[in-house]
């Protein structure tokens, strides 16, 4: 066995963080056959086998799982050391992969990347907007924001903002329907609703007694896809301000009787809290949240 390269930790715990080998190369700025052959050469040192490639979605192995533990509590005690001997805070740089739900991402956080990397030139950050719920625990993120607080296990979490959710329509969606003038005229309209856990019809049903229950009859994944709708007549939905805002042909519908109050989360996992970049990162989205606390009333 050839003396071991603690050098090679490096490439695997891109490799892990990742999930395959182009993302991993793009992070370290290398190729992709250095990812490969680096990683290799950890296996081999090891005698073990550390990722399990499937249709080029490198997943780790037990083995693997162990060593990313190990791998991070390393790199959390390098930057922790460079801090102390250098007697400040070394330079904010690195990538940091953010989970975003869809509309969230969309349309608040992507808008303010590039006032964060002008804070932070050396930082790179992967943007995962999707509408599923982040697991931090599986490494699918390193920080995320949630709709609502989370229920994971080792994490670092903080309340960044409340959102109220009211009912939307375009103004020719409400010229063409039945007039609503109160709750018990809902039933009657065409919804547009959120799948899993962004279920908005259940939360109208949950929250208020209605003469019958609202069955949506278009759903999605993505709020983005659902303010279009319904900026296309498409019928009422459940949308915080700040994303109706956006589309000038929408208006609220019975605000005053209608307000789901939601809270905004921003979490990472407790191994990361000492990482200046998750520091970094996590310090600025709370001051936009804070700063833009208005547009989410």
């Amino acid at each position: 066995m050839r003396d071991f390269n603690w050098n090679d930790l490096r490439f695997f715990l891109a490799l892990a963080r990742a999930g395959n080998v182009a993302a991993a190369a793009r992070h370290l700025r290398v190729d992709h056959n250095t990812i490969r052959r680096r990683v290799a050469a950890l296996e081999e040192d090891l005698h073990t086998l550390l990722f399990d490639n499937r249709d080029e979605r490198h997943m780790l192995t037990r083995a693997g799982e162990e060593l990313l533990v190990l791998s991070e509590g390393i790199e959390k005690n390098v930057t922790q050391a460079h801090s102390a001997i250098s007697g400040q805070d070394i330079v904010i740089s690195g990538t940091v992969r953010l989970g975003v739900p869809d509309g969230l991402g969309t349309l608040f956080v992507a808008p303010r990347l590039a006032k964060l990397r002008m804070l932070h030139p050396g930082l790179i950050i992967e943007l995962i907007v999707t509408s599923t719920q982040f697991n931090l625990s599986k490494r699918e993120a390193d920080m995320a924001i949630f709709i609502d607080r989370p229920k994971q296990g080792r994490m670092q979490i903080k309340k960044i903002g409340d959102v109220v959710m009211r009912l939307y329509a375009s103004r020719s969606y409400l010229k063409m329907a039945p007039a609503i003038e109160r709750l018990e005229d809902l039933p009657e309209h065409d919804f547009l609703s959120g799948m899993d856990g962004l279920d908005f019809g259940a939360a109208l049903n949950d929250r208020f007694e209605l003469s019958a229950v609202i069955v949506p009859r278009i759903q999605c994944t993505s709020s983005v896809a659902l303010l279009k709708a319904a900026a296309h007549d498409a019928g009422l939905c459940l949308l915080s301000r700040f994303i109706a805002g956006t589309e000038p042909a929408l208006i609220p519908v019975l605000p005053e009787d209608v307000s789901i109050d939601r809270e905004i989360w921003l979490a990472f996992h407790s191994d990361f809290k000492d990482l200046g970049r998750i520091r970094a990162v996590a310090d600025f989205l709370t001051q936009e949240f804070a700063e833009a606390k208005d547009v989410f009333a």
